[in-house]
C-alpha cells in the first residue's frame, strides 16, 4: 500500500528554489542529508529514488537516521506521522536471523594454522565425505552448539583474511553434522545452510570450483528447507558465485537477476534483508563487469546503493559486511574488472575502510595493486601486494588476483625477479621460470 501520507507531507512543503511549486523528492532528500550532517556529522546519501520507494510503500521502515531527518524536515513528531509503522507488514514480516546468530556460542581463536594447506585439505576431504543430510524442522530440539561455534569461527576467520583457519573450521562444522540425525540430536537446517555457505565461499576463493559448487547447492537445499527468505537469498547468491567461478557466468547472472527481482519487495523490511539483497547485487555487479557489461554493472551498483541507504550504516548482518563502504569498495572492484584503472586507483585511494573486516580491506588492496600494474607502476603494485600479504597472508596466498599480479610481474621483469617478488611467487605457487 502506498504511503500517501508521506507524499502529501512532502507536497505541502514549498520548494526551496522559490518556484512556488511543491518540494521535489530530490529536494527533500537533500534537506534530510543536510540535517543529518549538521546534527550528527554523518554523511548520508538519501536520494529521490529511495524516497519514491517510501512513497510507493515498497520500503515501509527506513533506518532510524532517515526517519529522524524526515521528521525534522517535514515538521512531524512521530514515525506514524510520516506514515511509517512497525507492523508485520513492515519490519517484523520476516524472521530476524541476526538476533538468532547473536545467541550462538562465541567463536574460537582465529589465529593462523601452523602448516599452510592443512585447512584447505581438510575442507576438501570433508566436502567429499559429507553426504546429503537428512533435514529436520527448525523447531525440532537442536543440540548443534558445537557446529554453530565452528561456523561462526569459520566466518570470523574468513573475514579476518585467514582462509586456512576458515577452511579448517568449516570442515569441522561439516563433519560434525550427522547425515542421519535422530530428533534428539537434530541439526537446524539453518546451521547446515550456513556451514555449507562458508565452505563454498572459502573453496571458491581458493579456486576449488567443482567442490565449492557442490557444497553451495547443498546449502541452498538446506536454506529452502529452513523456509527463511533472507537465508535462501544469501545461499543462492553464494551458489551463483560458484557457478560463475566454474565458468557458467551467464547462468549465474540470470539466477541473480531472477532472485533479486523476486526478493526486492522484502528488501526494506529489516537491516538484514537489505544487507543480503545488497550483497546479492554487488555479486551481480562483479559478474556483469566480468562479462563486459559496464551498464549492467553500474545498474547493480546503483541499486545496491539504495539498499545501503536502508541499512544506513556499515553492518555485518549474517557476515555480509554490507553498507555504504562495501558498495564504494565494489565500485573500485568493478572499475578494475572493466579495465578502468585510473578510476580504480583514484577511488580506491580515497576510501576510509579501517572499520571493515580485513578480508574486505585486503581485497581492495589487491585491486589497487592490479590497477597499479596495469598503468605500468610495477614497484607500487608489488609494494601494495606485500602490504596486503603482511595483513592477511593466507588470503593473499590463495587469491587468484595475487597469482595474476605475480605472474605478470615475473613475465614482464627485465631481469631475474628480486627477493621480494621471488618470495611472493613462492607464496602464490607461481613458477619463476616457465615449466
Amino acid at each position: 500500500m502506498a504511503n500517501e501520507h508521506l507524499r502529501r507531507l512532502r507536497e505541502a512543503m514549498p520548494s526551496p528554489s522559490g518556484s512556488g511549486l511543491p518540494m521535489t523528492r530530490a529536494e527533500l532528500a537533500a534537506a534530510v542529508n543536510q540535517y543529518i550532517w549538521a546534527t550528527t556529522g554523518e554523511e548520508c546519501h538519501l536520494d529521490a529514488d529511495t524516497l519514491a520507494r517510501y512513497e510507493r510503500g515498497q520500503l515501509r521502515w527506513p533506518c532510524a537516521m532517515y526517519r529522524d531527518g524526515l521528521r525534522a524536515v517535514l515538521g512531524v513528531d512521530t514515525d506514524a506521522g510520516l506514515g511509517f509503522f512497525r507492523t508485520r507488514r513492515g519490519r517484523s514480516a520476516i524472521p530476524d536471523l541476526s538476533a538468532w546468530v547473536a545467541s550462538w556460542p562465541a567463536p574460537r581463536d582465529v589465529g593462523e594454522l601452523p602448516n599452510p594447506g592443512t585447512g584447505m585439505d581438510a575442507l576438501r576431504r570433508a566436502v567429499l565425505s559429507h553426504t546429503s543430510t537428512k533435514l529436520v524442522p527448525t523447531d525440532a530440539p537442536d543440540s548443534s552448539a558445537p557446529v554453530r561455534q565452528h561456523v561462526a569461527t569459520a566466518f570470523e576467520a574468513y573475514q579476518a583474511g585467514r582462509y586456512e583457519n576458515a577452511a579448517y573450521h568449516a570442515s569441522a562444522a561439516l563433519v560434525s553434522i550427522d547425515p542421519e540425525p535422530a530428533m534428539a540430536d537434530a541439526t537446524d537446517p539453518r546451521v547446515i545452510a550456513l556451514a555449507c555457505q562458508i565452505a563454498a565461499i572459502v573453496l571458491s576463493k581458493a579456486k576449488h570450483t567443482d567442490l565449492s559448487r557442490l557444497v553451495a547447492d547443498r546449502g541452498v537445499t538446506a536454506a529452502e528447507a529452513a523456509g527463511d527468505p533472507c537465508l535462501r537469498l544469501s545461499l543462492v547468491r553464494t551458489a551463483a558465485f560458484t557457478k560463475a567461478a566454474s565458468g557458467d557466468r551467464a547462468d549465474a547472472l540470470a539466477t541473480i537477476a531472477t532472485v533479486a527481482r523476486d526478493f526486492e519487495p522484502l528488501m526494506g523490511k529489516t537491516p538484514l534483508s537489505a544487507s543480503v539483497y545488497g550483497t546479492m547485487l554487488l555479486t551481480g555487479a562483479m559478474l556483469a563487469a566480468g562479462q563486459g557489461d559496464h551498464a549492467g554493472a553500474g545498474d547493480y551498483l546503483d541499486e545496491a546503493q539504495n539498499a545501503a541507504q536502508v541499512t544506513g550504516t556499515d553492518r555485518n548482518d549474517l557476515w555480509t559486511a554490507f553498507g555504504p563502504s562495501n558498495v564504494a569498495i565494489h565500485r573500485t572492484n568493478v572499475a578494475a574488472a572493466v579495465g578502468d584503472m585510473d578510476t580504480a586507483l583514484a577511488t580506491g585511494a580515497l576510501l576510509r575502510i579501517e572499520h571493515l573486516p580485513i578480508e574486505r580491506r585486503v581485497r581492495l588492496h589487491l585491486d589497487v595493486a592490479r590497477a597499479s600494474l596495469a598503468v605500468g607502476d610495477r614497484e607500487d603494485a608489488l609494494a601494495t601486494l606485500v602490504r596486503a600479504e603482511m595483513v592477511a597472508p593466507s588470503q593473499v596466498r590463495h587469491h587468484q588476483i595475487t597469482r595474476c599480479i605475480v605472474t605478470q610481474l615475473i613475465s614482464s621483469a627485465p631481469r631475474r625477479p628480486g627477493a621480494e617478488l621471488s618470495r611472493m611467487a613462492d607464496l602464490a605457487g607461481v613458477p619463476i621460470t616457465p615449466a
